[in-house]
């Protein structure tokens, strides 16, 4: 009986297996040596333009405004997601099961990084890479609670000389509600008990929030 061509041969060996991956020959950069070099290569670079970098990416208080973009179409894509969660979505009755959505997907999906330098990501960078620091997730949850209708969200920036700390606040149902994605902090009560409890030598400090329609120094 001829064999067809899938049936296997009584008897046939079995191929032998691959041989593990070897280490590269003497004189030769394995991958992470290369990774490690391009990667000190590109510190360099930032290092040396930091100036010229972090000047093309000052923003005045109009600018720092439109960086709250809840109609942004990746913002709008992360919003759809968690709205298809209700079916319908209905503000009223929905909102605080997915702004509790909205911060894991920042806290969690979005992975902490620090920046060398001032350098905005957008929210198709942030969406793309799954990385941001912490301004960037603060502004990217910001947009995101608008976009999911609740227009009081905005992000709080406390800055102590180059230090920078942010986070977002909004209000919802008579409750003050504070998210910090970064640092896996969520609070809710009355005002005054969750700032006073958030902000620590407030004196010392200059402290403003802004979303995408006001800015205000405290």
């Amino acid at each position: 009986m001829a064999l067809l061509p899938f049936m296997k041969r009584r008897g046939e060996l079995k191929p032998e297996p691959a041989p593990p991956p070897s280490e590269p020959p003497k004189g030769e950069e394995s991958e992470l040596e290369v990774m490690k070099r391009r990667l000190a290569l590109h510190r360099r670079i930032i290092e040396r333009y930091r100036d010229v970098i972090e000047t093309q990416e000052d923003k005045s208080v109009t600018e720092l405004r439109t960086l709250v973009s809840p109609d942004n179409p990746a913002v709008v894509s992360v919003r759809d997601s968690i709205a298809a969660k209700f079916r319908p979505y209905l503000y009223d009755r929905d909102f605080p099961k997915a702004a509790e959505l909205a911060y894991a997907y920042c806290k969690d999906e979005i992975k902490n990084e620090f920046l060398p330098l001032d350098f905005w990501l957008s929210p198709e960078d942030i969406v793309e890479l799954k990385a941001a620091d912490e301004m960037d997730k603060a502004i990217f949850l910001c947009s995101l609670l608008i976009a999911l209708e609740n227009q009081s969200a905005k992000v709080v920036v406390e800055t102590e000389g180059r230090m920078r700390h942010a986070y977002v606040t909004f209000e919802y149902g008579g409750k003050f509600i504070l998210m910090d994605p970064a640092h896996g902090i969520y609070a809710a009560g009355p005002r005054e008990k969750v700032i006073s409890e958030q902000i620590k030598d407030a004196e010392r400090k200059l402290i403003y929030d802004f979303n995408n329609s006001e800015y205000n120094e405290w």
